[in-house]
């Protein structure tokens, strides 16, 4: 069921968001749009279960994650790579948690490196359409975060 996956990507993103980034962000049936490029981090695993991650987020939110994530005061982080880090670090936390609540403590999964870039708004959309599960948060300063799963043999929990 897509939408039971929906809401665990959802759960799992805002718990992960909330203790390793200090950031609270919620479910959105409206999130605002992407008013330029989206950093996105993509995430493929393989075992018991195989597929891949993608996180998407605009490159302030990711600049805030890099401080949250590395205890430093906010800026500089897309100088220095900061902040491309800190979503593909963010996604490996992600996946984690994520593999354990959908397949059980006992799935053999390993996951790949996270491969982090800088995507136009619409092919980011594209990522999203063409996904088997999405969510999609926004945090307290309106930006938007993206969640999808593509599952190999589709989306079953």
């Amino acid at each position: 069921m897509a939408s039971d996956v929906a809401e665990v990507l959802a759960g799992t993103l805002s718990q992960v968001l909330e203790e390793a980034a200090f950031l609270f962000a919620e479910p959105s049936a409206e999130p605002p749009p992407y008013a330029g490029e989206v950093l996105q981090a993509r995430l493929s695993f393989m075992g018991d279960h195989e597929g891949e991650l993608v996180l998407g987020a605009p490159p302030e939110l990711c600049a805030t994650l890099a401080a949250n994530l590395l205890g430093e005061d906010e800026g500089g982080a897309a100088t220095t790579g900061d902040d491309e880090d800190a979503v593909g670090e963010l996604l490996n936390m992600v996946a984690g948690a994520l593999l354990v609540e959908l397949y059980g403590p006992d799935a053999q999964c390993l996951l790949g490196l996270p491969r982090v870039e800088r995507v136009a708004p619409g092919q980011h959309e594209g990522e999203l359409a063409g996904a088997d599960a999405v969510a999609t948060l926004v945090e307290e300063e309106g930006r938007r975060i993206d969640l999808s799963v593509r599952l190999a043999g589709g989306a079953s929990r």
